[in-house]
């Protein structure tokens, strides 16, 4: 005897087993694993780890976030057991499912923490200008997003010797989330020198244009360096130096206006006239330079004073 099973009764219980199966690999198709989540709060939520869940589970903590501006991990193991706990439809598929947290921060930078050390040194009596080395050029504060961003230095330990000093720097301060730190450095008092802005060859007159003044630590400034501008401007380069650093006097010297053998403009100007005449220059000179040459009109030979280029003045004393 046969039992002969019905056709259509086999294919009904086979396909809602089907379905079941199809309909559980289909809602687990639908949540997927964040491989990176940003959080702004002090926790991790579900949502911030799956999508395609229940909307009203999505806020739902499940760990504390990292430190602001910090990251954590969180492995295949860790996630499943969430998963579960909060029958989410989800597994691993591998081992190296993870979600990289990152707490979202906004950054103090060093240059806003040197600039609050320098406000300190000042108050301390440090005289300007100066500048100031951190002991970490790399160091940052990060705060929670919705802290107050500010710093002060609540604190002040200055070696005026040495010029080191150890600075309690402090953020958000009277917040919940007031953060302190220590930091060490030195500060540089400063030097203003002129400076080339662009190269100058030898021979050269140096225009107001090609110079202006920088700021230099003082010990990094060589003896002998320029300290005025109008020491610079007009001065003929005998070294040609590098631009953006010191001159140095031995560099530089007073333009030749005048050269030995040259035709010259005399000029003799007192309270009762003005006179003019031609010259023949016997030796060099520079601006400010007494120098000798002969008066073509009478063939005599004079003192005269070097005022521009092939121009001289007569001096009355001696060219009586």
């Amino acid at each position: 005897m046969s039992l002969i099973v019905p056709v259509g009764t086999a294919f009904a219980q086979s396909s809602n087993g089907g379905n079941s199966r199809n309909n559980s690999q289909q809602l687990e198709a639908n949540i997927l694993l964040k491989p990176d989540a940003l959080v702004e709060g002090q926790y991790v939520t579900l949502g911030d780890l799956f999508t395609g869940i229940d909307p009203q589970q999505a806020d739902i903590a499940v760990a504390h976030a990292p430190q602001p501006g910090k990251q954590v991990v969180l492995d295949y193991r860790w996630l499943y057991g969430i998963a579960q706990r909060h029958n989410i439809n989800w597994r691993p598929r591998t081992t190296a499912d993870q979600v990289l947290v990152t707490r979202a921060s906004q950054i103090i930078t060093i240059d806003e923490i040197r600039d609050a050390v320098e406000i300190a040194l000042v108050d301390h009596g440090i005289q300007r200008p100066f500048t100031v080395d951190l002991s970490s050029e790399n160091f940052q504060i990060h705060l929670p997003v919705d802290a107050l961003n500010n710093v002060d230095v609540t604190a002040l330990e200055v070696n005026s010797r040495t010029q080191r000093f150890v600075a309690s720097v402090t953020a958000a301060a009277q917040t919940a989330q007031q953060r302190t730190y220590r930091i060490s450095g030195k500060y540089y008092p400063l030097s203003s020198v002129p400076v080339l802005v662009e190269p100058v060859s030898r021979g050269q007159i140096i225009r107001p244009d090609q110079v202006e003044y920088r700021d230099f630590r003082s010990e990094r400034v060589p003896s002998g360096a320029i300290r005025d501008i109008n020491d610079v401007i007009g001065k003929e380069v005998v070294r040609a130096g590098t631009p953006n650093e010191p001159l140095l006097f031995r560099d530089l010297t007073n333009p030749i206006l005048v050269r030995r053998g040259a035709l010259v403009t005399i000029r003799l100007v007192t309270a009762n006239m003005s006179l003019t005449a031609r010259g023949k220059a016997l030796e060099n000179g520079s601006k400010g330079d007494v120098i000798r040459v002969v008066n073509q009109s009478s063939n005599k030979t004079i003192q005269v004073e070097v005022v521009a280029e092939n121009e001289v003045r007569a001096l009355p004393a001696m060219s009586q």
